[in-house]
């Protein structure tokens, strides 16, 4: 195996630094750079516990216990992750890469980088932490099935955005992702397959325009979708977009061993589509909090469709209540 790391360069960097407790919620901790996605839908800070109000009107999870400057891992369970867990530490500095990425080279390692552009993952056992993404294209960060045979790649403690541009942040196959704060895409995901998601912070999603009229999804499951966990992560569709976690139909296929769980998720039409028309194998929806931040039934049209028929579907409630979904 060849590991190569691309060093931070403190001279040339790129100063990174938390802004202190201004989220929704004023749940601390972690030390993470702040989203420079904005708040579309205003006030998207998660929580643990109820109360509160979002700066849009709707109910906003409340009361989350921290101040800004708690140490790491005060977004563990039961809070949930928000700016100040994920994404790139705060105090890191960034060199600035102009232009797309390709890495090719088994074990390689990136950090502490800036890339204005979007990354191809072609080789086994990648791995991406402490650096931001900013991709304006389909995939910010690609990682095909074809590409490469072996180890997942691994995405922690990154910034993705898509620039407010039609595009998904991370996708396909064969990858896991923790601490990632994602932002002002269409798609958090595009999950075909082999995906762990965890500790992650999915939120101000691309704004819904009539003229291009975008499907905005936190996680988007495609019809070959397999061994994908979704834990630990907070997810919110907003407003007037599409779903937090989407399923397809099963005329188009059936998916297979996902779990959903201890995610906090908020926002869209339904706010989580299971396999629709009928039945996952293997498709676990446990512990989940769902919130009324953005609607008072969770999504537009409620917190769930199509998930009763789900092999495991135990422990869901109401995030400001505690209520439990039927």
């Amino acid at each position: 195996m060849v590991t190569r790391t691309f060093l931070i360069a403190a001279s040339m960097g790129l100063a990174i630094c938390a802004c202190g407790d201004d989220t929704a919620d004023g749940l601390g901790g972690g030390g993470s750079t702040p989203s420079t996605g904005g708040s579309a839908q205003g006030g998207e800070g998660p929580a643990s516990g109820g109360g509160g109000t979002s700066d849009d009107g709707g109910a906003a999870p409340g009361g989350g216990g921290g101040d800004g400057g708690s140490a790491p891992g005060s977004c563990d369970l039961p809070n949930f992750p928000n700016e100040t867990c994920t994404g790139v530490p705060a105090g890191t500095e960034l060199t600035v890469v102009e232009g797309d990425m390709v890495i090719d080279t088994e074990g390689e390692i990136v950090e502490g980088l800036d890339i204005r552009g979007c990354v191809n993952i072609e080789a086994p056992g990648v791995v991406i932490r402490n650096s931001k993404i900013t991709c304006n294209s389909f995939l910010a960060v690609a990682s095909y099935a074809n590409a490469y045979e072996g180890e997942a790649a691994l995405l922690e403690d990154v910034e993705i955005s898509c620039d407010d541009q039609q595009g998904t942040a991370v996708g396909d196959f064969n990858v896991t992702v923790r601490r990632a704060n994602i932002h002002s895409c269409e798609n958090g995901f595009d999950a075909d397959g082999n995906l762990t998601i965890e500790d992650s912070f999915i939120h101000d999603l691309l704004p819904y325009n009539p003229e291009t009229d975008p499907h905005v999804d936190g996680i988007q499951i495609t019809p070959v979708g397999n061994n994908i966990t979704i834990r630990h992560n907070t997810i919110l569709a907003g407003i007037d977009g599409n779903a937090a976690i989407i399923s397809p139909d099963v005329e188009n296929g059936i998916v297979s061993n996902i779990l959903i769980q201890d995610n906090l998720v908020a926002g869209g039409g339904w706010t989580i589509y299971c396999q629709q028309n009928g039945s996952g194998d293997n498709y676990r929806i446990v512990g989940n909090h769902f919130s009324t931040m953005f609607h008072d039934t969770v999504g537009d049209y409620g917190p769930w469709t199509e998930c009763e028929d789900e092999t495991e579907v135990t422990g869901n409630v109401i995030h400001e209540t505690g209520a439990p979904l039927p």
